[in-house]
């Protein structure tokens, strides 16, 4: 059994699942971050921003006068995040707080990046209209994944449906985070006060032959999905994996709402 929580005990937090992740989608990450360079901020504030990967990537965007505050409440992340950040030649704040319960202590910023943070947030109402009164000339740039669209194939639909199904009663139920988020998400975005609202969603689909740097963050797909669904369909999603080994005939893709509030 592999382990994706950090020292705090949060899902998909661990630094090495971080990293796969992140490297799998560098080229759309990528683009994200040059796309809210065109924003110029003075000051950006990473809500989670756990070992700093985020940072990194719009550390190559973004002029150096630009402040970075990187806020996290498991402070092994934080280590990884301020040895990172030692390249960086600009201003790095990095904050240990919890996001809930230290919410007045969360700094304003031109922007505030909430990038899969909000599964997290038992009252998400309360927190959006907080960050939005912090700065009320500030955006808000939020990224967050769809757990409803995640999916390998090809294979037959019923053995799918089983899956979905079995991960659906396994999480949803969880007081760790929300994995079936987005709806929530696009709620409360929709309803907040902020004045400007873009949404769009993201597509990130590879299909076989894999990238290299993408194969690490697709076995631990799999891998976290067989660790919540039924010893059944966990052993008919490992047969079906292993049935092909080289990945000849594989496909997998995700979808991320995408939004900016301003």
């Amino acid at each position: 059994m592999i382990s994706q929580e950090n020292s705090t005990g949060r899902p998909l937090a661990d630094s090495a699942w971080l990293d796969n992740h992140h490297k799998a989608k560098i080229p759309e990450r990528t683009a994200v971050a040059k796309r809210l360079s065109h924003l110029h901020p003075n000051s950006i504030l990473d809500l989670g921003c756990a070992t700093g990967l985020w940072l990194e990537l719009l550390n190559n965007y973004i002029p150096k006068e630009c402040e970075f505050i990187g806020i996290d409440s498991d402070e092994e992340s934080l280590y990884l995040a301020q040895k990172r950040s030692k390249s960086w030649d600009r201003k790095v704040t990095l904050m240990h707080l919890n996001l809930e319960e230290d919410l007045k202590q969360i700094p304003p910023s031109d922007l505030t990046l909430a990038f899969n943070i909000f599964p997290y947030i038992k009252d998400l109402t309360s927190f959006v209209e907080a960050l939005s009164l912090k700065n009320p000339k500030g955006a808000l740039a939020v990224r967050q994944y769809d757990g409803a669209s995640i999916r390998f194939g090809p294979m037959p639909t019923f053995e799918r449906q089983n899956i979905e199904v079995d991960l659906r009663m396994a999480t949803e139920s969880s007081n760790k985070f929300h994995h079936y988020d987005l709806d929530r998400t696009f709620d409360v975005l929709k309803k907040s006060h902020y004045k400007n609202k873009h949404f769009e969603f993201e597509l990130f689909e590879r299909s076989s032959p894999f990238p290299k740097d993408f194969i690490p963050y697709y076995n631990g797909m799999i891998e976290r999905t067989c660790q919540h669904i039924s010893d059944k369909s966990a052993e008919y999603l490992r047969k079906w994996m292993n049935e092909d080994q080289t990945m000849t005939n594989r496909y997998f893709y995700e979808v991320d709402l995408i939004a900016l509030l301003s």
